[in-house]
């Protein structure tokens, strides 16, 4: 009989499908979920085929009752692990995890991962990856924003302690700026920022076709810490928002050694001991900077590896909460100029590119170019994730995307070439 896992489910890293593929074999899957959830109301039809579905009621404080009554019953469904794929069910999970005695995050650290803030508060005690920062709430009124202003210098960020996918994350290079989109952020409802010195990419680093800024997939057993490799990205939209990703990266053997000690680092120091964690570094011209560590599978990755590598990492995350004897795989990709690397199985190179919207645009007015954009060498899908007339926001980050296109090159010039086809190729217009 296979055990039963819980995945606390929200819109997140994976989809339910990809789930339902990973577990297929391994587990039963009990999706536990916030009934109120827009996301999820529309995904019922295809979780309740995946699995059971547990509602959780949405009110009472994270330890309170809900809790209480939720964990008795996964405790009556006899789960024997429990884990989630976004942000801000870390705690929910974590929580659930402690009365049922599970493998997860603790509360602490689930609550460092999860809000920004106590993330950096974390780790300049701790004196690693220090950067200047400070918070903002609408109760701190216009002198609090002048404090943090004060505390961080410029250029600095402003975005919310908790969100993902660059939600609501806004640039500021002079003091009027900061003012100005702190009082608009407050307004708006994001009621606790983070303001944090902006940190100033160098495009030697990872190639002046890419972007400046990269992830580490990792895997947490214990005092164990295995790097599966290094995800490249393609240059930020404005503000901060991601156009495209790609696996593995084009750093060089010892860039790419640096990035992995800062990341093992980061998360020894956070208290990270299970999961499947993504960690952001910017590549400045002093080294890389930590952007922040994600408690969770990071978005995209599970297609980039598998397609790269053949390595499943959701199907890893499920063995891992469950404490299986699954396979965990050291490095999988071969740093830019050295095939040799230890275990790597990096066969090619996969890719994801984003069509975000413009800051302006208002709804998608047309799409053209797809078909032809689907006979492109190397492209294997096209998916037009908004069609015309529907809305857009780039404040959404990578909720707002128009289209996304999957595909594969042999090697990273490759890649670029295909890029600037593809490019040249699918169009989006965009009524403002």
């Amino acid at each position: 009989m296979k055990p039963r896992l819980a995945v606390v489910y929200e819109n997140g890293a994976v989809s339910p499908l990809e789930i339902a593929f990973a577990a297929n074999g391994l587990c039963d899957v009990v999706l536990v979920l916030d009934p109120s959830s827009p996301h999820a109301a529309a995904s019922l039809p295809v979780l309740e085929r995946i699995g059971t579905v547990l509602p959780m009621e949405p009110d009472g404080p994270a330890d309170g009752s809900r809790v209480g009554d939720t964990a008795q019953r996964l405790k009556q469904l006899d789960v024997q692990g429990i884990t989630t794929f976004t942000d801000d069910r870390l705690q929910v999970t974590a929580e659930l995890a402690a009365a049922l005695g599970l493998r997860f995050h603790s509360r602490a650290v689930a609550e460092r991962l999860a809000d920004k803030l106590r993330q950096r508060q974390w780790l300049a005690a701790a004196g690693v990856a220090a950067v200047r920062f400070a918070a903002l709430s609408a109760a701190d009124g216009a002198e609090g924003i002048e404090a943090a202003l004060s505390a961080v210098g410029l250029p600095a960020v402003l975005k919310p302690r908790r969100g993902a996918g660059s939600r609501s994350a806004f640039p500021v290079d002079t003091e009027e700026e900061f003012r100005t989109t702190a009082r608009g952020l407050l307004a708006a409802g994001e009621d606790r920022l983070i303001a944090e010195e902006r940190l100033i990419g160098a495009e030697s680093v990872a190639g002046a076709r890419w972007g400046d800024y990269v992830s580490v997939e990792s895997v947490v057993d214990g005092e164990r810490i295995a790097h599966v490799g290094i995800t490249g990205k393609l240059p930020l939209a404005e503000p901060f928002r991601e156009s495209g990703v790609f696996f593995p990266s084009t750093l060089d053997a010892a860039m790419a050694d640096r990035v992995v000690a800062a990341a093992d680092e980061a998360l020894r120091v956070l208290g990270v001991r299970s999961g499947v964690t993504h960690t952001e570094f910017k590549l400045t011209a002093d080294g890389p900077r930590l952007i922040e560590v994600n408690g969770r599978l990071g978005g995209f990755v599970n297609d980039l590896v598998g397609r790269a590598a053949g390595v499943n990492m959701l199907r890893i995350a499920l063995e891992n909460a469950l404490a299986a004897d699954g396979p965990v795989p050291e490095r999988i990709d071969a740093p830019a100029g050295r095939t040799d690397a230890p275990g790597s199985r990096a066969s090619r190179i996969a890719f994801q590119r984003f069509a975000p919207p413009p800051l302006d645009a208002r709804s998608v007015a047309a799409v053209t170019g797809a078909k032809d954009a689907r006979a492109l060498p190397g492209i294997a899908r096209v998916e037009i994730v908004r069609r015309p007339g529907e809305p857009v926001d780039w404040r959404q980050g990578t909720q707002s995307f128009a289209a996304i296109v999957y595909g594969e090159a042999p090697d990273h010039a490759a890649l670029g070439a295909t890029l600037d086809a593809l490019d040249a190729t699918l169009r989006v217009g965009y009524r403002r």
